[in-house]
């Protein structure tokens, strides 16, 4: 290991940190915003769109997997993770900004144009994401100590958290904006545009920055294929079933997040004004909720905090029915609603950046691994994740284009949502207390 990493400095941490800033941005607005912004925005059918959201899944968990392994192999003079930090940090950037604004290239688009657009441009999207993402987050296991670990992660962490808060506004205000001024005049609003590139700039210039400032590790390279690594991997039993849990979260959280805009424009009749006010209190809230889940991990231990995370969405979530008020629902019960989703969501988003680097180091020291081999083992989970998460976004569109509810103007999925995801985190819930295992020994060391 190198000497810089013995005590690094605060400046190496928010240095590593601050790439998760944009992306957190870019991955929330697509993630959470694209469902609503193609369907109640430009009028694409929700089977279509979640159809082809559905394709760009399985495109990251292909990328995630494949790149996360070809950079443990790889060897330059700048190391393994820097070159695909340089290289991919300018095309996301680019093809970030032609999936949210199909408009300013297409011109009355129909429904099948959109579908088209968003398929070609989201795959694109979410391959060269897990491109650029899966080196970068592998590179905490070379960058730093197992017992600094925990600070980087953080570090991370507290950009992540303002860059969801960010991605927040930007989905339930300006996407709204958006919906609004193109309905109205059939343009794109002026913020709208300024932000979407400016989002697009913000990824190549953090993740640009990162790898110049930040050293090359040193790390040996060690010649395997990756058959053999597989199968290592493979019979490591845990990590197996932490892959599998991953995947049986996704069916729900997969749903939750592109629902959560179109629930709250649609079911939830949130106006501009209140729209606003809203995502102001759904940042302070995802801000206060991720340092608490982060404080009861380290006062309980991982095993318990997530099972506590799953059971809040198993009674949280159901409550989508309240869509089925005659007289509409009270804003003060909405946006109640909004942050107990907002709780579970996001002690969830805490956990892949803890475990994968523990998991990692793990397998090293009971001696399953020739190298600590982090790109793999941050990749390879994303496959069964990324099916999963395709299914559950077939499966939205599916909901969403349920007949609408007698007596109101909005579809039978955008109640049912919630209902479905409660299930399925149950399920999660018990699978987490029988066989999965979070904290280990050597954590005390």
């Amino acid at each position: 290991m190198m000497e810089s990493m013995e005590n690094p400095p605060s400046s190496k941490y928010a240095i590593y940190g601050m790439p998760r800033l944009s992306s957190s941005i870019v991955l929330g607005i697509v993630d959470t915003g694209l469902l609503g912004l193609y369907t109640l925005g430009l009028g694409a059918a929700p089977f279509l769109i979640g159809l082809a959201l559905g394709l760009g899944k399985l495109a990251i968990a292909i990328s995630q997997f494949l790149i996360g392994w070809i950079s443990d192999k790889t060897k330059t003079r700048w190391g393994k993770r820097k070159p695909f930090m340089v290289i991919g940090a300018p095309i996301l950037g680019f093809i970030f900004a032609l999936t949210v604004l199909p408009t300013a290239f297409i011109a009355s688009p129909s429904s099948f144009d959109l579908f088209l657009w968003l398929l070609i441009f989201d795959f694109l999207f979410q391959f060269v994401y897990g491109a650029l993402t899966t080196p970068y987050q592998s590179w905490v296991a070379e960058q730093f100590q197992v017992q600094d670990r925990p600070k980087a992660s953080a570090f991370q962490n507290l950009f992540g958290f303002l860059g969801t808060g960010v991605g927040v506004v930007f989905v339930f205000v300006i996407i709204p904006m958006f919906m609004d001024t193109y309905a109205a005049t059939g343009e794109i609003a002026p913020l709208y545009l300024i932000l979407s590139i400016a989002f697009s700039v913000l990824i190549i210039v953090l993740y640009s920055l990162c790898a110049y400032l930040l050293p090359a590790e040193t790390t040996d390279y060690v010649h395997t294929n990756i058959l053999e690594d597989v199968k290592q991997i493979v019979k490591d039993k845990n990590f197996m079933l932490v892959c599998l849990l991953q995947g049986i979260a996704f069916l729900a959280w997969g749903m939750v997040t592109p629902t959560l805009l179109g629930f709250t424009t649609e079911v939830l009749g949130f106006d501009t004004t209140t729209m606003a006010l809203a995502a102001g209190i759904l940042f302070l809230g995802i801000i206060i909720f991720l340092f608490s889940w982060k404080k009861l991990i380290d006062q309980w231990g991982k095993k318990k905090t997530i099972s506590l995370i799953f059971l809040v969405g198993v009674l949280v979530l159901p409550f989508s029915l309240i869509g089925l008020i005659p007289e509409g629902v009270p804003f003060a019960i909405a946006i109640i609603y909004v942050l107990g989703v907002a709780s579970a969501l996001g002690g969830w988003y805490l956990f892949p950046y803890i475990w994968y680097a523990d998991l990692a180091e793990d397998a090293k020291r009971r001696g399953d691994l020739d190298e600590m081999q982090a790109g793999l083992y941050a990749g390879f989970p994303n496959i069964l994740l990324n099916i999963f998460q395709a299914i559950a976004l077939f499966i939205t569109g599916i909901i969403l284009d349920l007949p609408p509810v007698p007596g109101k103007s909005f579809s039978w999925g955008y109640v049912l949502w919630g209902v479905w995801c409660s299930a399925v985190l149950f399920i999660g819930f018990i699978y987490i207390r029988k066989f999965i295992k979070l904290d280990f020994d050597w954590e005390e060391e």
